[in-house]
């Protein structure tokens, strides 16, 4: 069965796994590159699309192993207090799908990512570290852009010259090639 494993970095890969409910737990703990203290549990549950969705994982942890991932908000546990989008949990952390009658489904980064995009309508918080080469690309272009578009918004225009400020003095091309300035 595929699965997914989100690391402590937050990046995420799809797992493949003989999974059995019953030794699910030491399987995924097997496979973790990252642990927290103690031993790994069921932390939430969510349900979408008549499946549940759970999340594996330490909630308790040495400083440095806090898992950088934001969960969905609104996971059901059965221990935990706090909101699943805001617990701060540690090592790596793994998603499994099960339909109604507790049958290990495939789940894969790009289901979540899916539902995830449903949950927060959308949003992307970009920043810095999400431009991708192809972002930067876009910079040569924007330079390379007809400069005949620059003049739009430089006014040339005499007449208005002559209704600006008088204490501003216009120099010619000429007066600017002779340097006044002593050194």
């Amino acid at each position: 069965m595929k699965l997914i494993r989100i690391n402590k970095d937050g990046s995420m890969v799809d797992l493949e796994l003989k999974l059995k409910k019953n030794s699910i737990l030491p399987q995924l703990s097997k496979k973790s590159l990252s642990k927290g203290n103690g031993d790994i549990c069921e932390l939430y549950k969510w349900c979408y699309a008549g499946n549940n969705i759970v999340c594996y994982g330490w909630y308790d942890g040495d400083t440095g192993f806090e898992n950088k991932h934001e969960l969905i908000p609104n996971g059901s546990s059965s221990f935990l207090d706090e909101n699943s989008s805001e617990k701060l949990l540690f090592g790596d952390l793994f998603l499994v799908c099960y339909n109604n009658k507790d049958k290990i489904l495939d789940y894969c980064v790009t289901d979540y990512a899916e539902y995830y995009n449903i949950v927060f309508e959308g949003f992307d918080s970009c920043s810095e570290n999400d431009l991708t080469d192809d972002d930067n690309d876009n910079d040569d272009d924007e330079n390379d852009c007809d400069k005949s578009s620059l003049n739009n918004f430089i006014d040339d225009d005499e007449d208005d010259n002559e209704n600006s400020d008088s204490s501003f003095e216009y120099l010619s091309n000429e007066e600017l090639d002779i340097d006044e300035n002593e050194y």
